[in-house]
């Protein structure tokens, strides 16, 4: 019993202490957002006849250089794409509409090529879509539980989950800005599952003590 207590306390500690790294993190270096979701460069290219793909990659990595890019087919027909990338300067987008024009020969008076500059996508702007869902959500379940598991304690039931929810994702967060891992279109979801798995571990246990409580009460 007391190693279960020591070992639950160091565990209590180390998450702690990974939150509070995350949280320095967060503040001094930021959190990292994938190129899609940071400050990056669109060069959208409007060819009127079919491409190859590998055709456009070669020509872009001999004029921009090997950098993250993210290729975007923008019409149905494969006539037109978009070519994100963080950063790239006139010298390079001029070459690059050079070595296309000669590559698809595109007449020299033809504007084929669109640059823009895409903001930064903030996480709370990520988020936003989500909050009223989710709070609706969590009320909703805290009220299954409270009903549910009144007999094993209301109070005790929905602030251990509530804690559970807020740790758990403070510990997400945390290991995502310590790390350094990329935020972007799967962050959210993983976010999803680890509320829906802390939710379910939850309600199993609190289920396994209520069985409990059932199978002692039969006994006496």
């Amino acid at each position: 019993m007391k190693e279960i207590i020591k070992n639950k306390k160091v565990l209590y500690i180390l998450t702690l202490l990974i939150i509070v790294l995350g949280i320095v993190s967060i503040f001094v270096f930021r959190l990292n957002f994938t190129l899609m979701y940071s400050e990056h460069t669109k060069i959208n290219v409007y060819l009127g006849k079919e491409y190859n793909l590998q055709d456009i990659k070669n020509v872009v990595e001999e004029t921009l250089g090997k950098q993250e890019i993210i290729y975007q087919e923008i019409e149905v027909f494969k006539d037109s794409i978009a070519i994100n990338i963080k950063s790239a300067n006139e010298e390079q987008i001029k070459a690059l509409e050079t070595k296309l024009r000669e590559t698809y020969e595109i007449g020299e008076n033809e504007q084929f090529v669109a640059v823009d500059t895409v903001g930064h996508i903030r996480g709370r702007d990520m988020i936003k879509p989500y909050v009223i869902p989710m709070i609706i959500v969590t009320i909703v379940i805290l009220a299954y539980v409270g009903v549910r598991y009144l007999n094993l304690g209301l109070l005790k039931v929905i602030t251990t989950l509530i804690l559970r929810l807020i740790i758990s994702q403070a510990l997400f967060l945390s290991v995502i800005a310590i790390i350094r891992i990329p935020i972007g279109v799967y962050t959210i979801p993983l976010a999803i599952l680890i509320y829906i798995a802390v939710v379910t571990y939850t309600v199993v246990q609190n289920e396994n003590r209520l069985e409990k409580n059932k199978e002692n009460e039969k006994k006496k």
